[in-house]
């Protein structure tokens, strides 16, 4: 019986050093969230790593608390593989708050995987609809759908997105390339004239105004010439003579946009469009002058 007669005693004693380890550990953890709330991530980090590997040395890592801050921190430090690693765990725990999937959208943008990126925007936008940076986390989905061309995502998140932020140029721009994409373009014509009247020298805006008047002109002159073609009479030519009035006025108004465009940005694209409109002004030297150009890399 006598090597029974200390088990009470070492019970005691391991109880004991639980509650003394239990006790260290909460007084780390406070420490690491005073460091945390301060800014000093790096001695943060430190303290929080000594918690994460008691929990994962104990096999208890979905008990652990402090992955989300753990990520948080060194995603701070610019430790981004270590804080997505860190965020990652955070979601298999009970633990993962909005915070985790903000820090892991941030953490995905830094290493430009735009792929992951759109799925922690999600998660974030779907498990936080009213998380305090929701609205946010909304403006870089959307942000991120123009981006990766999921141009139906994009134009279904528009109307959720505040409406200070929908006249910025920066997402105008971007509705612009949505629409433009899905053919509305009742649409592209309105916001080309919004962004022309916040910026004059807007590239979207210009382009957009070059390549109308363009059009118009274009397909005007190529109509009216058939249509002489097939009925050359006196009264054809005088309409013909008449329509080619309105058709170089267009091809002016088209050209003073590519002129502005090349200034801003002297593509080869743009000195093509200008080469063809000198052709129909049967100005061959500036024709062959601006097509050389737009021959050029």
């Amino acid at each position: 019986m006598s090597k029974f007669k200390w088990l009470p005693y070492l019970f005691i004693i391991a109880l004991f050093l639980g509650c003394s380890s239990g006790k260290q550990l909460t007084q780390i953890q406070e420490s690491a969230h005073t460091s945390f709330d301060a800014g000093n991530y790096a001695e943060a980090l430190s303290q929080y790593e000594s918690i994460i590997a008691n929990y994962e040395s104990l096999g208890k890592s979905t008990e652990c608390q402090v992955y989300t801050q753990a990520g948080i921190s060194a995603l701070n430090l610019d430790q981004t593989n270590k804080a997505l690693d860190y965020l990652k765990k955070a979601t298999y725990t009970p633990f993962a708050d909005e915070n985790t999937y903000a820090a892991m959208a941030g953490a995905y943008r830094n290493i430009d995987n735009l792929s992951l990126e759109i799925e922690a925007l999600e998660d974030y936008v779907k498990k936080y609809p009213d998380g305090t940076d929701a609205m946010q986390m909304k403006i870089r989905l959307f942000e991120t759908y123009v981006e990766s061309e999921n141009w139906d995502l994009a134009f279904g998140l528009w109307p959720e997105i505040e409406p200070q932020v929908k006249v910025e140029i920066k997402q105008i721009e971007n509705y612009y390339k949505v629409n433009e994409a899905l053919g509305n373009l009742d649409k592209v014509e309105g916001l080309a004239d919004q962004l022309l009247e916040m910026n004059d020298e807007n590239v979207i805006g210009l382009e957009f105004m070059a390549k109308k008047y363009y059009n118009i002109a274009e397909n005007r002159y190529n109509a009216e010439m058939e249509a002489y073609e097939k009925k050359k009479t006196r009264k054809q030519y005088a309409k013909l003579l008449k329509a080619l009035d309105v058709v170089t006025e267009n091809f002016k108004i088209s050209l003073g946009y590519f002129e502005t465009l090349y200034k801003l940005n002297p593509l080869p694209a743009y000195a093509n469009y200008m080469g063809n409109i000198y052709v129909r002004f049967n100005d061959q030297e500036k024709a062959d002058y601006y097509h050389n150009l737009g021959q050029r890399k």
